[in-house]
């Protein structure tokens, strides 16, 4: 069996994939900092989202109480360009301290996406071993 083509393997591959394609673009973002008409670019938030829901698995998130999020922040595979809060007189509209809470969120989103891939390599190391061992 392809533990890849699994659809909870599959997921959190494209998940780290998308995080690791966003870190790209934060990157960029601030190496472009100072250059002239500059907008930065970031990951569409929904894309992940449509992944979810068209994986055939039948993975859904659901908000089942009132004080949960919504499922809503994941992010994607479209780049959209979105300026940041302030735009220079240059025309330029990287926020360095923006892009730096963008980085530590893809960060930890990553570091949270790797541990739960982790966790299942174990669950199924766990489940191929003979009892006793």
């Amino acid at each position: 069996m392809d533990l890849a083509s699994t659809p909870f393997f599959g997921l959190l591959r494209e998940r780290l994939t998308q995080l690791s394609e966003r870190q790209r673009l934060i990157a960029e973002n601030i190496a472009n900092a100072s250059t002239p008409g500059y907008v930065p670019r970031d990951l569409d938030a929904s894309a992940f989202q449509r992944a979810l829901d068209n994986a055939g698995a039948g993975v859904r998130l659901a908000r089942t109480n009132a004080g949960h999020m919504t499922a809503s922040g994941a992010s994607g595979t479209h780049i959209v360009t979105r300026a940041d809060s302030e735009t220079t007189l240059d025309g330029n509209a990287v926020v360095l301290e923006e892009q730096t809470v963008r980085a530590a969120e893809t960060r930890m989103q990553y570091e949270t996406a790797l541990a739960l891939y982790q966790k299942g390599l174990q669950l199924v190391r766990m489940a191929t071993r003979r009892p006793g061992q």
